[in-house]
C-alpha cells in the first residue's frame, strides 16, 4: 500500500463519487454509510503443459504491514481517485507482479461487497499463451506460485491471508466464470 494515494469513494450503489477520495495515509475508512472504497482484483490463471488449470498466487513480502508472509490473490488493490475499475486492475497487476496486461486481457468475473465498506471488482486474465516472467519492483511481493485450481480450497486454508480463507463467494464466482467460458 502506498500512503500517498487518494482512494476513490463510492456511493452505496457502487457508483464512484466524482472528485471525492479517501486519503490512504489515514488507513482504511470505517464508516460504511459515508466512506465506501473499491478494490480491483486480478486472478491470473493458465492451463499448464499437462492441461491442468492453475491460479497464480503472490506471497506477501515480510516487509509489508498487512499480512506479511501470507499468500494473496494474483494482484489487486484500491481504486485511486478518478481511476476507472479497469485502469486500477491493469495498474495493480503491473505494480505488484510486473504483469503487463491491457483492458482487452481482462475478463469480468463479478462485483461484490465485503468488509462492511468495500466493493471488489474481480477480473480474470488468461496467461496460458504468455511466457513473460513476473517481477516484483515495489517490494510488496516476495514470490509467486502456480496452484492447481482444484487444490485452491486446501491452499487457501493452509497459506492464504485470513480474509481469503473464508471468501468462498469470490472463488465460487471464479469457478462459475471458468465453467461458463470453458476452462472447467
Amino acid at each position: 500500500m502506498h500512503t500517498d494515494e487518494m482512494w476513490q469513494l463510492f456511493y452505496p450503489n457502487g457508483e464512484p463519487i466524482v472528485g471525492k477520495g479517501w486519503d490512504s495515509a489515514r488507513d482504511n475508512p470505517e464508516d460504511p454509510d459515508t466512506e465506501i472504497v473499491g478494490v480491483a482484483v486480478v486472478f491470473v490463471f493458465r492451463r499448464n503443459a499437462e492441461g491442468v488449470l492453475e491460479l497464480l498466487w503472490q506471497k506477501r513480502s515480510e516487509g509489508v504491514s498487512r499480512y506479511p508472509g501470507f499468500y494473496d490473490i494474483s494482484a489487486g488493490g484500491h481504486i485511486n481517485l478518478g481511476e476507472s475499475l479497469v485502469e486500477a486492475a491493469v495498474r495493480e497487476a503491473r505494480e505488484e507482479i510486473g504483469a503487463e496486461i491491457s483492458a482487452a486481457d481482462l475478463g469480468f468475473v463479478t462485483m461484490r461487497g465485503f468488509n462492511k465498506n468495500r466493493f471488489a471488482w474481480v477480473y480474470a486474465v488468461d496467461w496460458s499463451e504468455r511466457t513473460e516472467e513476473f517481477h516484483f519492483d515495489d517490494k510488496e511481493v516476495e514470490e509467486v506460485r502456480w496452484v492447481p485450481f482444484d487444490l485452491t480450497a486446501d491452499f487457501r486454508e493452509k497459506y492464504a491471508k485470513p480474509s481469503l480463507k473464508k471468501d468462498d463467494l469470490t472463488f465460487e464466482a471464479l469457478k462459475t466464470w471458468f465453467e461458463i467460458y470453458g476452462y472447467l
